[in-house]
């Protein structure tokens, strides 16, 4: 190959490719090693001894290159090295941002969301957005609160949606928010991501839930059934995989059971010991008669769904007791 005046075997490695280049790790000429400064002579034999490896150019490389495409492939490779360490910082930066917010940003990097919010900010490429990030050319506060407005739009009407459940919400006063572990709850693989369990429909170990990513409340767990998580549907880039780990010992969990029976002297007082003697905690109770008949409402603290089955198959054997159910999902 033909080279300028003054080459060195650097130059003629990067004339040869530019890998061949970037994993050059030193030269043979006319069968000797020679340094990279080595400067070429009409007829020499040059070889380049090259790493398996992609090791990339030093920094001095650009004082040993004297050719122009061997000083410009260097700059290029430093460029990108840059490019990519400014991308990983911006991705770190962004993820804290959004733990803070109790949102979990393994969930938030990939999805349509994001994806407008990068749009908006005047970004076709999320590596050029990340990379914004982490050179702060644009701010991660004003990224997340873009974000957590869209995570608003259209939640709202589901939050004053469910009237049927509101008596419920404001009587509400034992803890319904903690880590996902502390629930063995797993959330798509995560683990240090707060979750609520939704107040609406109170899943238990044992029955099928899905997680709705909710604005500053983490994962919100919902009965797959529930009425209000099916209303959300509309964002399906907010659902999350979740599931039960293992079989939830050493947490309890609301539920709702409803009595309907014949009204009796002691009756209240025999529900109540069945209660206790099933080992389930009642939490709340609403008590409604309409001579003969009553329609008990209980708010109770269970393990999991056997132990609620079998408190259900206790409050039926109660004499005048005709039915005893669980108040499941609309």
């Amino acid at each position: 190959k033909s080279l300028a005046a003054g080459a060195t075997p650097l130059d003629f490695a990067y004339t040869v490719h530019t890998d061949v280049g970037h994993r050059c790790v030193g030269a043979k000429v006319n069968g000797k090693i020679v340094p990279l400064h080595y400067e070429l002579q009409s007829g020499d034999i040059c070889e380049v001894l090259t790493s398996k490896k992609e090791r990339g150019p030093s920094r001095d490389w650009l004082s040993l290159a004297k050719t122009t495409r061997a000083q410009s492939k260097i700059r290029a490779w430093f460029k990108a090295e840059r490019r990519e360490d400014s991308e990983r910082t911006g991705r770190e930066i962004l993820q804290e941002n959004l733990r803070r917010q109790g949102l979990p940003p393994q969930k938030i990097a990939g999805s349509p969301l994001l994806a407008d919010v990068i749009r908006e900010m005047g970004f076709k490429k999320g590596d050029d957005f990340y990379i914004a990030l982490g050179q702060a050319k644009i701010s991660a506060k004003v990224v997340t609160q873009k974000i957590m407005q869209r995570l608003r739009q259209g939640e709202s009407a589901v939050d004053h949606d469910g009237s049927s459940e509101q008596l419920l919400k404001k009587r509400e006063r034992t803890r319904s928010t903690g880590t996902a572990s502390a629930y063995g709850i797993v959330v798509d693989g995560i683990d240090d991501v707060m979750v609520r369990i939704a107040k609406c429909c109170r899943p238990v170990p044992g029955d099928p839930i899905v997680g709705y990513i909710s604005l500053g409340k983490g994962i919100t767990i919902h009965h797959e059934a529930c009425s209000n998580a099916q209303a959300l549907r509309r964002n399906p880039e907010r659902f999350t995989k979740v599931w039960w780990e293992g079989d939830g010992s050493g947490t309890s969990f609301r539920a709702e059971i409803e009595i309907d029976g014949w009204d009796r002297h002691r009756l209240l007082e025999d529900l109540s010991r069945c209660f206790a003697e099933a080992g389930v905690n009642i939490l709340e109770a609403r008590c409604t008669t309409v001579h003969p008949m009553i329609k008990n409402r209980f708010v109770v603290e269970v393990g999991d769904t056997t132990a609620l089955r079998n408190c259900i198959q206790r409050l039926r054997n109660i004499d005048s007791v005709f039915d005893a159910y669980r108040v499941t999902p609309a």
